[in-house]
């Protein structure tokens, strides 16, 4: 089985290909602020790298720390008790 992971996070979107419980490929690329072009983009580019057709991939994951942060942000602001 071919797996793609994808993380996205605030600096880097890192994307790794496993084939059953062993690490084929891995790619680390700068986050864009179109988090859609992003994970397309490291998604392309992990393909690349390890020679792997799209159509051999059975399952893509994807993760995130956007919401986390974008709410750790506002629970820390300094104009929280005034929202």
């Amino acid at each position: 089985m071919i797996r793609i992971g994808i993380a996205v996070g605030g600096t880097n979107t890192d994307a790794v290909i496993m084939q059953d419980s062993d690490v084929v490929e891995a790619v680390k690329v700068p986050t864009s602020e179109d988090v859609t072009e992003g994970v397309l983009g490291a998604l392309e580019n992990v393909l690349t790298s390890a020679n792997i057709h799209r159509d051999a991939v059975d399952v893509v994951m994807i993760g995130t720390t956007h919401l986390t942060n974008a709410g750790a942000s506002r629970l820390f602001s300094p104009w929280r008790s005034r929202v």
